[in-house]
């Protein structure tokens, strides 16, 4: 009861921004009435069985999901495969690059009654949450329907685990609704054990670590470049970018020579406010209206889903999301995975993993914003791009297993 009520206040709250995109979003009209339980969400999974049920939270889960989703396809082919996303930019995400599923939804909302709703709508034999986002009333009433609960890519932050310490009856009961963990790392695995039958715990790897990107062919490439209108000069991608990032960096790199500058906001909806604000600092065109301004310094992407493309046109890419201090990095080894080496800022504190993992490898560099445009101009180097190159082909051989363990466990949970 007191879980509900806190919920409800937290609803209250979001309201005037949910009564806002239901006025001028039509799109997301009918998301946000099935994620209160008040429209159906049409599960159709006839005779296909087994029922799994995938949540990935934002982009990078979805992403994370990728090679995964595949792999257990393959292994269950006749298998009705329910995505659920938590962020607009996740759900897109999600239908582009998932695509093997079969149904794509916004997570629902977690009062007691939205969820039964739900399940009398869909039973399905298994629910896997990727890395975090556990929901009281979800887990139990799924337990209530006799569905299995997996979490892989499992991780917990220290300040999370302290969070839960301190509510210890309410933890157990939330994770006691979990049938088995496959956490990231020891550290998480000690973590969870908190909380749960460390019987139930095993450290099977990062999944973001396992995924294949698409390599594309020399004319898929020469392509692109032409429609970006790149010839001699080198390329930087600057990705993930937060408020004021494009600015700053813009600022500090205008003036390299001979350079070509593709930037991606992480936001979609940030987009043309970027592109107004940097069109004061160079000559930028939108990726969408490039024929206009085919020669501008700067393109910025107003697309979805192409930053492994963009990555493969590149020759250095640029993680941001660590130049400020509010949002710890993003994902820094998604470039070097297409052997395109990486520099990103000071702040990864919420992607420590990968920020030791690039380092230690010698395939990327932590730079200041002071010094980024000196540190460019020498890694552009001839001689040191190919050092940086050839460390990340030796990286992504070493995190072959991953993969395989999980989908293993996985299969194994299922046929209990």
């Amino acid at each position: 009861m007191i879980y509900n009520f806190l919920l409800f206040i937290y609803l209250l709250i979001s309201l005037p921004k949910a009564i806002f995109v239901y006025i001028f979003y039509k799109k997301k009209k009918s998301d946000i009435l099935k994620r209160l339980g008040l429209k159906s969400y049409n599960f159709n999974p006839q005779y296909k069985r087994p029922i799994i049920w995938i949540h990935a939270v934002s982009l990078g889960e979805t992403k994370a999901a990728i090679s995964f989703l595949k792999r257990l396809k393959d292994k269950h082919p006749s298998s009705y495969i329910i995505i659920s996303s938590t962020t607009e930019t996740g759900h897109i995400e999600a239908k582009k690059s998932l695509f093997l599923a079969d149904k794509f939804i916004f997570f629902p909302f977690d009062f007691s009654f939205t969820i039964r709703k739900v399940f009398s709508q869909i039973k399905p034999n298994l629910i896997i949450f990727l890395e975090t986002d556990f929901w009281y009333n979800f887990m139990k009433i799924a337990k209530e329907n006799r569905s299995k609960i997996a979490v892989i890519s499992a991780k917990i932050s220290k300040r999370s685990t302290s969070n839960f310490l301190k509510f210890l009856k309410f933890s157990k009961g939330l994770f006691s609704n979990i049938d088995l963990i496959l956490a990231q790392n020891e550290q998480y695995r000690k973590r969870f054990s908190n909380f749960l039958d460390p019987k139930k715990i095993f450290v099977t790897g990062n999944l973001k670590l396992s995924n294949s990107f698409e390599i594309l062919s020399k004319d898929a490439l020469d392509k692109w470049k032409s429609k970006l209108n790149i010839k001699d000069q080198k390329v930087i991608t600057i990705a993930s970018t937060h408020s004021p990032e494009e600015e700053l960096l813009i600022n500090e790199l205008k003036n390299l020579p001979n350079i070509k500058i593709l930037i991606a906001p992480r936001h979609p909806e940030r987009f043309i406010s970027v592109y107004n604000q940097l069109k004061k600092i160079t000559t930028i065109s939108l990726l969408s209206e490039i024929s206009k301004k085919p020669n501008s310094k700067v393109i910025l992407i107003d697309e979805m889903g192409i930053l492994n493309t963009l990555y493969q046109l590149s020759s250095l890419a640029i993680v941001a999301g660590s130049f400020i201090d509010r949002v710890g990095g993003h994902n820094i080894l998604e470039p070097i995975f297409v052997k395109t080496p990486v520099f990103f800022g000071p702040n990864m504190f919420s992607q420590l993993e990968f920020k030791k993992i690039v380092l230690d490898s010698k395939s990327g560099k932590e730079v200041h914003l002071k010094n980024i445009k000196t540190e460019i101009s020498k890694y552009l180097d001839k001689d040191n791009l190919s050092k940086l190159i050839d460390n990340c082909s030796k990286l992504k051989k070493n995190y072959q297993n991953i993969l395989e363990n999980t989908t293993s466990k996985i299969t194994n949970l299922l046929s209990i």
